[in-house]
């Protein structure tokens, strides 16, 4: 099937959610002037304050949503990856956007115009009504993960982060390997990188995670969702399950 065939950005569509809701006509009418993009690694789709004009669908790659501090650093709000959609609230909204959104990685995405979504949505307002339950679940779960963050430990903070980098869309194997950096990990949560280096430590002398050259995987995911509920706290000890690779902490050349 060609990449940017019609039958391929209507199954690519089916994948959205949000989407699938519409039927197979609207889905048709999205697909003649959506749009496949090969995006390089370290473009900028969307700049803090910019309108966007388009929504996104991810169909393979990454891409960075952050916002730079007043002190000078980034907060880094998510990395989305395949099967993620952003820019969604530009379908009702036409407000300047509050982040920056990059490739960190080449990406392929769906790339549909607001205005043509405007134009269905006065053709069809049940249409829109069907979007805007998405958008409020998913305006919440951002309040949530703002009180979360404010309310909580590094280690809770850092747990949740790696558990909703490593969590799929629904459908979707969830992964138990990452690549990011130490330095990416405390943008997010946030916090300095020597804190994070130190409970990533803590976290790998109790087999909860190995962080090896760039490379973080989960070895434990029931314990590591238990330091996320605040279940589990350092003093306390944890299953340990097989590990026979050598700490690579003080390994020469780590990130």
């Amino acid at each position: 099937m060609a990449v940017n065939s019609n039958e391929f950005r209507i199954r690519q569509l089916c994948e959205i959610c949000l989407f699938r809701q519409f039927g197979q006509d609207i889905l048709g009418e999205l697909a003649k002037v959506a749009i496949v993009r090969r995006i390089p690694k370290n473009k900028v789709l969307t700049h803090l304050g910019d309108v966007p004009r388009y929504v996104y669908y991810i169909i393979q790659g990454k891409i960075r949503l952050s916002a730079p501090l007043p002190d000078g650093r980034e907060f880094i709000f998510s990395d989305l990856g395949p099967g993620n959609t952003f820019d969604l609230t530009r379908l009702f909204s036409r407000r300047p956007s509050n982040m920056n959104a990059a490739s960190i990685v080449d990406s392929d995405l769906l790339q549909i115009e607001v205005a043509f979504m405007a134009r269905i949505f006065e053709k069809h307002p049940d249409l829109a009504l069907k979007v805007i339950p998405h958008l409020c679940e998913a305006t919440h779960e951002a309040q949530e993960r703002v009180i979360h963050t404010a309310a909580s430990a590094l280690s809770t903070r850092l747990a949740t982060t790696l558990l909703r980098l490593t969590e799929s869309p629904r459908g979707m194997t969830s992964m138990d390997r990452i690549d990011i950096s130490q330095t990416d990990l405390a943008a997010m949560v946030p916090a300095s990188r020597a804190k994070v280096n130190r409970c990533l430590r803590e976290w790998e002398r109790r087999y909860l995670t190995q962080y090896d050259h760039g490379s973080l995987t989960i070895l434990n995911r029931a314990g590591l969702a238990a330091v996320a509920l605040g279940e589990a706290a350092f003093d306390r000890p944890m299953i340990h399950i097989a590990h026979d690779r050598a700490s690579p902490w003080h390994a020469p050349g780590r990130h």
